[in-house]
């Protein structure tokens, strides 16, 4: 009993935190929706209630993504103590937003969902920027909930979501790079972070009434291109214009498999979530293994067609292939 009274009080102590930073899913924006409602945006009643509708619709179309920060010693409640949403917009979205688009891009970007006139890629255009001159990324729909967290708490939480927004980035290539950070002190992190001021709506909030918040004091667009990031190198932000293409260059199929895989999925439910018998799945795992030896010889063990070894061996070079792409994402991309 006293072990177990000792091991909750450790538990339930502020100073144990245990952050993973990860890629956000569907099952996550009710989370993520109550964050953002809680920082009090001035977004009209129709906008708050299309917004999981957006992001939803955003995230099956791979014009969006999740980027979060989970308290993996949470019991009860909201594990996600931290979000941004990446979007790939275009460059008209862009040019706008540098010079005559009021504040808060979130709320922007709702109203012009409402609209039909949404500025972001879809799934093929992404696709095609990709292999091209590059995205267009805006980071917006944050939410954090830092409330019984100490100031090295907090720092790590932003350490961690700067993590997850590597991670949600990593193998795009990205060539502008916009953030509408909400508060001094998401402005000064983003700032050290290398990012430059582009916009300053001190003059917006001084000659309106509209939209009052909390956050219009130090109410600022920041950004970075490719080309200042390279020309001042070492920061973090620059870090997320580092692109390196693929080596394999899995056709749609075998990305979208490898893309559940690395998510944790088996045979079993690998054939349930993508519709298809088992036999296929099998098929696909194997051409991928011979597009991968056909590359690189080395990276995966040898296969063994007979014996007792052949399963354990087939899960083995699973394992080497999935812990390669954590570390290269590019060749899952679009």
């Amino acid at each position: 009993m006293f072990q177990r009274a000792t091991w909750e009080q450790r538990v339930k102590s502020p100073e144990e935190i245990n952050l993973i930073a990860r890629k956000g899913t569907v099952e996550d924006l009710a989370e993520c929706c109550a964050l953002h409602r809680s920082l009090g945006l001035p977004y009209t009643k129709r906008s708050w209630r299309i917004l999981p509708e957006m992001w939803r619709t955003l995230l099956s179309k791979g014009a969006m993504q999740l980027c979060l920060v989970a308290n993996r010693t949470r019991l009860v409640g909201s594990r996600t103590v931290s979000f941004s949403a990446v979007l790939f917009v275009t460059d008209d979205f862009c040019s706008e937003a540098r010079v005559k688009l009021p504040p808060y891009l979130d709320v922007e970007l709702a109203r012009q969902y409402l609209s039909g006139e949404l500025p972001v890629l879809n799934h093929e255009q992404v696709a095609r920027a990709n292999a091209g001159a590059g995205l267009n990324v805006i980071v917006c729909f944050e939410g954090w909930a830092h409330d019984g967290l100490s100031p090295e708490q907090v720092l790590a939480v932003r350490a961690k979501q700067g993590e997850a927004l590597r991670l949600g980035l990593s193998g795009y290539r990205v060539k502008e790079f916009l953030a509408y950070p909400l508060g001094e002190e998401a402005l000064q992190w983003m700032l050290n972070a290398g990012a430059r001021i582009r916009h300053h709506y001190s003059n917006y909030f001084r000659n309106s009434t509209v939209f009052p918040s909390v956050f219009s004091q130090q109410a600022c667009l920041v950004g970075l291109t490719k080309k200042e990031a390279f020309a001042y190198p070492g920061s973090s932000v620059a870090g997320l214009f580092i692109y390196t293409p693929p080596r394999f260059l899995f056709s749609r199929s075998q990305r979208v498999l490898l893309l559940h895989a690395l998510s944790g999925e088996t045979c079993e439910t690998l054939a349930a979530s993508l519709s298809v018998s088992r036999w296929t799945v099998k098929k696909r795992w194997h051409a991928i293994y011979e597009r991968v030896a056909d590359v690189d010889s080395e990276l995966l063990p040898p296969s063994i067609a007979y014996g007792a070894h052949a399963t354990s061996r087939g899960s083995e070079r699973r394992r080497h292939l999935l812990n390669y792409l954590r570390q290269h994402l590019e060749e899952i991309r679009p």
